[in-house]
């Protein structure tokens, strides 16, 4: 859905409060504006959710790799790298 949508629904319902339209035009324009509305914000919810998700996913398939052990000479001496 665009990003304008939700704008023009809200101004939509804003002239249907201050310049009612009449009978069952009235409830069609308004109840189209707010299905809009809470459509977009379902969508906007689900989207934040996703995002979050797959940066969650990220993160844990991003595990830093086990350290090696590097060893020097000399018998038997071993540091970690």
């Amino acid at each position: 859905m665009a990003k304008w949508m939700p704008g023009v629904a809200t101004f939509g319902l804003l002239c249907l409060m201050i310049i009612p339209a009449p009978g069952i035009w009235g409830v069609l324009i308004g109840g189209v504006c707010a299905l809009a509305i809470v459509i977009s914000a379902m969508l906007w919810l689900l989207d934040r959710m996703a995002t979050r998700l797959l940066a969650w996913r990220g993160r844990h398939r991003a595990r830093p790799a086990p350290r090696r052990r590097v060893v020097h000479a000399g018998p038997g001496i071993t540091r970690k790298v």
